[in-house]
């Protein structure tokens, strides 16, 4: 995927807040006061409230983005490059993609972003045993059989 599409798919910080709202409510949003799983989005504020209590949680927390004051559109753009590009982009590179003047605040972000990668890849490691192709397997069992042979005329 080309850098042009990354950021006409995020083209401006609204559309990054709707996508970010709505994988919040599609993986389920519990309040924390009681549990309740309704809740409505006050556009105002960029928070969602709970139906049952009233209590308010922000858009940003419980997510790797929180406690930060960059753009939505900045991490969603950051994480769609780190996850989906086949070669590593340095903070450098990233930060003059996005068009920010300081590094620090994006070296900050992409540090985090890489500590959930790696907690995610750590998650979903393969642990006791791997899958295998018949292909692979067959091309295995072929040179076994051609290194027996060849032990054996010896």
């Amino acid at each position: 995927m080309e850098l042009r599409a990354y950021f006409e798919k995020y083209s401006d910080e609204a559309t990054c807040i709707e996508v970010l709202k709505n994988k919040r409510l599609e993986n389920g949003l519990l309040c924390r006061k009681c549990g309740h799983n309704a809740h409505s989005f006050r556009q105002s504020d960029l928070k969602f409230q709970c139906r049952k209590c009233g209590s308010r949680t922000s858009l940003r927390s419980g997510t790797v983005m929180e406690n930060s004051n960059l753009p939505v559109r900045y991490w969603m753009i950051c994480i769609e490059l780190m996850t989906l590009s086949h070669r590593r982009l340095s903070i450098l590179r990233i930060q003059y993609l996005l068009g920010h003047k300081r590094y620090e605040p994006i070296w900050m972000m992409v540090q985090k972003i890489r500590l959930v990668m790696k907690i995610r890849d750590e998650k979903y490691r393969l642990r006791a045993y791997s899958e295998f192709d018949s292909e692979f397997l067959q091309k295995i069992d072929k040179l076994t059989v051609k290194k027996k042979a060849e032990s054996s005329k010896l």
